[in-house]
């Protein structure tokens, strides 16, 4: 998603399923003004408030404001495409529309201002006897300067008090230079009306002679110019920003002819103004798309705006572009002579989307489709064998070797043995059956139109190629095999989600029959499958639904006897009330690839957690474990640095607490995880300490700044050697200037013993059982914890 919307071209708002802004491009940033990360966090509605309302039912939209962060609004288009469906996340396309905009209001309005230019011009003449001293006018000159007939006396005086002030002297010396030398003058001028209102006046006029060349009168003939120059500066300014507009700019007659080109359209599409003039619109249109463009030019020949119209337009090098139109008829009065169009190149947005489709349909290790593309293929498969009367079958295989390649081996040697199993497969599938990976080690095939038998013989052939297929990896051969169930639709699986839960109870089934097998949905009855495929849907629901509860259990400084840290205890609200601890669901969760969105869901409560009770004046911390799945997710430190952000809370307060065998199990992961976060600030706890073999030895290579001892050495009854190890680990802490805690604190003697070693806290039912997140304000409050963080 990352790289995505850094490719974007676009400005792009990443949004939860709560309409939350989860993450943006630098270009989203330049054009809401906002800081970095500022952006992240806040609810889609008060970026762009005509988009409220959930992500799901939200739909494209045009003509839209969007408020900048100094309160400033611009218009903009916004376009949607998926990202990461499956954890509910889509993006928001964001096109500043302003300069288009603002090309397509000057060209109406200066459209505008011609036609009334036109019907509003009015004439007026006059004379100036000047042997007797009389002015005259016609009635169109009194309408003119907006004065009833005969209602002043005229005079050259009065004529000149007409004059803007401004302009006075200037027209009083040209009118004595034609005494002079009789010349024919033309000029426009500011009158007053007696309303105060200004407008330009031209005038033509001359000096009639007599015989001796002395002057007799004056003549000339007076027009209201005034919407003539705005007219005319309208169109240079029309032309000025046609000229100067990114935008591809074109005129075309009714015959199809083009008319005018600016340089946007030389730019777009590679033409000459003084090559293309004359020329058919066909010449950029691909021939595919020729009946359509004929189509739309008959629109606007009926006096119809068409805007966003996506087609394409072809290049002199014969290159095929995406662009957006927005044409405009064009009128020559009240006659519409042609056609306007405004061309913007789209072509880098519609290479985004696609890619932001392939992203939201293809896992992106295997690019095979994804458990939610997978699933709307076996849904619309599984609603056409209803219709028609039909079966479909699926197949679900499960790598059985995969957890120990990644323990032995590391991560990147398992996802290469993905890669090369997904190659495996896809020559095994056949035409018109549908391969997908579920997640974690599990794939899937859609078989449209077969039964068990087909099916059963598909799992057979995977089941061989699986089992004869190797890996070599830096000169070691990795092997593994397939656990596969079969299912088919029938009347008691005509739900494609039934489908797809006993084609797993299946698998699971063949996994604890043993592995490397198949075995059919029809033949189950009970399992311990079925209930590993019962959780799953447990997990999830409780996910979707916001169902996970927390619980706090207290951490007290042996030094005070105070409190101000509490750990973060998950656990799940069970269908009978009763809460159900994470022993039963995790391990499901960790084996089905969940682990990861339980440990997001976590951590962004924790963080709102802090952010409220620092609100309400209490400086607490909080440990927050985290799984070994999680150790590598890269996601995870972005998440969390991005929340911080948002919120503002202190992250020295937020301790993540990761056991000390998930640590080993990847050295390099977990040391660039715990890295990331202790340069945000955070702090780290290593669990369970001392139960691995080199214990201290992991010490050199991780940032921990707690040492929490594992609750075997603390509870009774202890051996000598459980306390040897208590205080050599108490002494190697202080020594590196690290903390303890000790955990199973069960009664006041052990309290006693762990303050002579130098414990520095306990934790414990003796020092405090695990309380409701709710309950914890006031159990804070009674703590009269210490304002500093030890």
């Amino acid at each position: 998603m990352v790289r995505l919307l850094a490719w974007a071209p676009d400005p792009v708002l990443a949004v939860d399923q709560r309409g939350h802004v989860v993450r943006v491009n630098s270009r989203a940033q330049d054009l809401f003004g906002a800081e970095v990360g500022s952006l992240e966090g806040r609810e889609l509605s008060a970026l762009l408030p005509a988009l409220a309302g959930a992500p799901d039912t939200l739909h494209p939209r045009t003509d839209v404001e969007a408020i900048r962060d100094d309160g400033v609004t611009i218009p903009v288009d916004v376009s949607l495409s998926p990202i990461d469906a499956d954890a509910g996340v889509i993006g928001v396309v964001v096109r500043d529309v302003t300069h288009r905009r603002r090309v397509q209001d000057e060209l109406e309005r200066s459209r505008r201002r011609l036609v009334e230019a036109e019907q509003l011009a009015r004439i007026g003449s006059w004379e100036w006897d000047i042997a007797e001293g009389v002015v005259s006018w016609s009635d169109g000159l009194w309408r003119i300067y907006g004065l009833a007939k005969d209602s002043v006396e005229l005079s050259y005086e009065h004529f000149l008090s007409r004059v803007h002030p401004d302009d006075r002297a200037s027209v009083d010396e040209r009118n004595h230079r034609c005494f002079a030398d009789h010349q024919p003058f033309e000029d426009v001028k500011r009158v007053v009306r007696p309303d105060g209102s200004v407008f330009l006046m031209g005038t033509q006029g001359e000096m009639i002679c007599d015989r001796d060349g002395q002057p007799l009168r004056m003549v000339g003939v007076c027009e209201d110019v005034t919407d003539k120059v705005r007219a005319r500066e309208a169109r240079a300014r029309l032309a000025s920003i046609i000229e100067s507009s990114e935008d591809a700019v074109m005129a075309f007659d009714r015959d199809g002819r083009i008319t005018s080109w600016n340089p946007g359209a030389e730019r777009l599409y590679g033409w000459s103004a003084s090559a293309i003039l004359g020329r058919q619109t066909d010449v950029i249109v691909p021939p595919a798309r020729r009946d359509d463009e004929r189509r739309a030019r008959q629109r606007i020949l009926a006096d119809e705006r068409i805007d966003h119209y996506e087609t394409q337009r072809q290049r002199i090098d014969g290159r095929i572009i995406d662009v957006s139109l927005a044409l405009s008829p064009v009128r020559d009065g009240p006659q519409i002579i042609g056609g306007s169009s405004i061309a913007r190149d789209i072509s880098e947005r519609k290479r985004f989307e696609q890619q932001l489709q392939h992203a939201a349909e293809r896992d992106a290790l295997t690019e095979l489709f994804n458990r939610r593309r997978w699933a709307e293929e076996l849904g619309m498969q599984v609603a056409r064998s209803e219709r028609y009367g039909a079966t479909c079958a699926i197949v679900v295989i499960g790598l059985d070797g995969l957890k120990y390649v990644n323990d032995s081996r590391g991560h990147p040697a398992g996802d290469e043995l993905l890669r090369s199993v997904a190659r495996l497969l896809r020559k095994r599938v056949r035409e018109g059956e549908v391969l997908g990976r579920l997640g974690g080690d599990e794939f899937a095939v859609l078989l449209p139109q077969a039964d068990e038998q087909d099916a059963a013989q598909l799992g057979q052939e995977i089941l061989q190629a699986v089992r004869h297929h190797s890996l070599l990896i830096d000169g070691t051969v990795l092997r593994t095999t397939a656990s596969i169930g079969v299912a088919v639709s029938r009347n008691d699986h005509a739900d494609s989600d039934e489908l797809r839960a006993a084609g797993e109870r299946a698998m699971y089934a063949a996994k604890d029959g043993g592995r490397d097998r198949v075995a059919l949905a029809s033949a189950l009855r009970s399992s311990p499958a079925t209930k590993s495929v019962d959780w799953e849907h447990r997990i999830r629901a409780a996910l979707d639904n916001d169902a996970f509860l927390l619980a706090c259990q207290p951490i007290v400084d042996l030094a005070t006897g105070g409190c101000s840290r509490y750990e973060l205890l998950l656990r799940m609200q069970g269908d009978d009330g009763q809460e159900i601890a994470p022993g039963e669901f995790l391990p499901v969760a960790e084996r089905l690839g969940l682990i990861h969105e339980i440990d997001r869901w976590v951590m962004d409560r924790a963080i709102t957690m802090l952010a409220e009770h620092r609100s309400a004046g209490r400086e607490l911390s909080l440990a927050v474990n985290v799984s070994g799945g999680s150790v590598g997710d890269f996601e995870l430190p972005r998440l969390i640095a991005n929340r911080i952000a948002v919120t503002g809370v202190d992250p020295s307060r937020l301790i993540l607490e990761v056991t000390e065998t998930a640590a080993i199990a990847n050295l390099d992961e977990a040391r660039r995880f715990a890295d990331a976060l202790t340069a945000l600030g955070c702090r780290f706890a290593l669990d369970d300490f001392g139960v691995g073999f080199g214990s201290f030895l992991y010490l050199k290579y991780l940032p921990a700044d707690f040492l929490k001892i594992d609750g075997d050495f603390i509870r009774s009854p202890r051996t000598r050697t459980d306390e040897l190890v208590i205080e050599s680990i108490v002494r190697v802490a202080g020594g590196l200037g690290k903390q303890t805690i000790a955990e199973w604190v069960g009664d006041e003697h052990t309290l006693g013993q762990l303050r002579a070693w130098g414990v520095d806290y306990a934790q414990g039912f003796h020092t405090g059982r695990p309380m409701p997140a709710a309950d914890l304000a006031a159990h804070f409050d009674a703590a009269a914890a210490p304002p500093a963080v030890r």
